[in-house]
């Protein structure tokens, strides 16, 4: 279902609603500048909201003379992108406090189209990526990621689904993959240079196995969940992979046994294995010393296979 512009007027009042009577109020010339910042949102109801949103705090007229300049700009660097909203809500993608914000938001581009996920689970991920420090206490560091989290759902850049669960408009998330291009982030299974790639998607794909090695020096994070039909992971899969810090497996309900290479990723911080069939870990899993995050837990190995008591005293 397509969904129309808005008439000049009802742009300009959803827009407002959006950047409230506050900051309106503030200063006798900003409902004129808003005007034109509304104009430039294109009557499309998507921008006019997450550009309401940016502009909500902004209350003075030179930061808003600073948006229509900034808006002016994208529109004649930007004018052969066929999606013509992907300029405009990069915008708000640029008013973000801090790169971590940034790079936080862009990890959305790994996941694919209308995901849910939990905050708890995001907030892992960016732990263990390192996007959020965490020398100072775990606690610490998850209490950032709620404010992240918070800040980001604040500029309508994700939205919550209940309490618990965030999620992506389709558009934002496009937006979220045209940016991250130039991060090195991919989520196809071709890769181009292999040796500059940070982080790779393949999750919820249809793949059976995997053989050969993947040598990605400076791969970080690595997503391979929800593939029912995998069933196997070549051994020299993961020898080329010395920075991996996150791991996802989660969801190979037909993988059932773990490559004994995995104990060689002595980086890796974040380990998801559950609703797999594997019934226990390989011997040299003791050598990752720096795992801070393991679904299922260990206890609920053990429960499995007494034998993995061995794997326990030795970690």
């Amino acid at each position: 279902m397509v969904v129309q512009c808005l008439s000049p007027h009802d742009a300009l009042e959803l827009f407002k609603k959006n950047v409230g009577e506050i900051t309106l109020g503030s200063h006798p010339k900003i409902p004129e500048l808003a005007s034109i910042v509304a104009k430039k949102c294109q009557r499309l109801p998507l921008a006019l909201d997450v550009i309401g949103e940016t502009m909500a705090c902004k209350q003075t007229i030179q930061e808003w003379q600073h948006a229509i300049d900034v808006l002016t700009s994208y529109a004649a660097e930007f004018s052969g992108m066929e999606d013509e909203i992907l300029p405009i809500l990069k915008f708000s993608y640029d008013n973000l406090k801090g790169e971590h914000v940034k790079l936080c938001f862009l990890y959305w581009a790994l996941f694919p189209e209308d995901n849910r996920i939990w905050k708890r689970v995001l907030i892992d991920y960016w732990i263990c990526d390192g996007f959020i420090d965490e020398s100072k206490g775990m606690e610490r560091a998850e209490n950032k990621g709620y404010e992240i989290i918070g800040s980001l759902v604040r500029s309508s850049l994700l939205m919550e689904n209940g309490a618990n669960d965030v999620y992506m408009h389709d558009v934002v998330r496009e937006m979220a993959l045209w940016i991250a291009s130039d991060f090195g982030l991919n989520e196809i299974p071709k890769i181009q240079n292999s040796n500059i790639v940070n982080r790779i998607s393949l999750m919820s794909n249809k793949i059976e196995s995997i053989s050969g090695g993947l040598d990605c020096l400076e791969l970080t994070a690595l997503f391979l969940q929800e593939n029912e039909k995998l069933g196997s992971i070549s051994d020299p899969f993961f020898l080329n992979m010395p920075r991996l810090v996150v791991l996802d497996l989660s969801g190979n309900t037909n993988f059932y046994e773990l490559p004994d290479e995995v104990s060689q990723l002595v980086s890796l911080k974040y380990l998801n294995i559950s609703r797999l069939g594997i019934q226990c870990l390989p011997v040299g899993f003791r050598e990752l010393k720096n795992l801070i995050h393991l679904s299922p837990t260990l206890y609920q190995f053990v429960k499995l296979q007494r034998i993995e008591w061995i794997i326990i005293i030795n970690l």
